[in-house]
């Protein structure tokens, strides 16, 4: 018989014993937000789970174990889901059980592990957040190797928004837009582009954690000013194994690289 206690107690039994992991979501010592949730319902009794899904899978489940309610209708055993249908992997997205109307639990990164919330932002600061009932039981979801809530960047060799937003998860760093902002143009670094080019010599917090990263490191000596030039690039191409030239190309092997080692959930610096 389907239980939500039983699914609420699967995150109170690990509340404070389990860390977070995009990497290593299948437990029994770590979890994400969205692997969490998986086993949470087939511990309650709601799902068969031979792989568990990510956001976007749980999204697929609305009309058949979920169905959406609003905000002031959520009580004990709902579930939300932040982001978007479709895009809602890595930090597009969030997931966890309520509670009570005014608490939740989840697995998280900001807290490494599994916690209890009572604030809405905690479901994913600026995105939307949609609230679901379960409605069915006895589903067989299966999910194959592949659907974490990672998900896979293309390796392709261009630092657009995808590259840019997997360096902000990461370096944990504010914001995980996809954007790299206020950077200077110049023939180094014109190809980044998930770039937001201007004239303040502001820099990006990214910039700057991957240039202290590489600092630490001993590749980069320059300065760390968040600021992606000539010399930031060349850190770069040392740090990942290719040619050293100072310019990032249209289709970059050191991008490559890097979108490799992304991939990995692991960078080789």
């Amino acid at each position: 018989m389907s239980s939500k206690e039983a699914m609420i107690k699967w995150f109170d039994d690990r509340q404070g014993r389990v860390s977070y992991s995009m990497e290593r979501r299948l437990g029994p010592n770590s979890y994400d937000c969205s692997s969490a949730v998986f086993y949470a319902l087939e511990a309650g009794g709601f799902l068969k789970v031979s792989y568990p899904g990510n956001t976007d899978t749980l999204f697929g489940l609305v009309g058949t174990l979920l169905k959406e309610i609003s905000r002031s209708e959520v009580k004990r055993g709902d579930i939300f889901i932040s982001g978007d249908p479709g895009n809602s992997i890595g930090s597009g997205g969030h997931t966890g059980v309520f509670k009570s109307n005014g608490s939740f639990t989840h697995c998280s990164y900001t807290h490494n592990g599994i916690a209890t919330d009572t604030n809405d932002a905690y479901m994913g600061t600026k995105l939307a957040h949609r609230f679901y009932r379960i409605i069915g039981e006895g589903e067989n979801v299966e999910v194959p190797e592949g659907g974490s809530q990672q998900g896979q960047l293309a390796i392709d060799g261009q630092w657009g928004n995808g590259t840019a937003r997997r360096l902000q998860e990461i370096f944990n760093t504010a914001g995980k837009d996809g954007i790299i902002s206020h950077q200077y143009k110049q023939p180094y670094n014109q190809y980044i582009y998930a770039a937001q080019f201007d004239t303040s010599l502001i820099g990006s917090n990214v910039i700057f954690a991957l240039q202290q990263r590489l600092a630490t490191k001993g590749y980069y000596t320059g300065k760390i000013d968040g600021l992606c030039g000539e010399a930031n690039v060349k850190a770069l191409q040392r740090a990942l194994g290719t040619t050293v030239d100072g310019v990032i190309s249209p289709v970059s092997d050191m991008v490559k690289a890097l979108q490799r080692a992304l991939n990995a959930n692991k960078l080789p610096f």
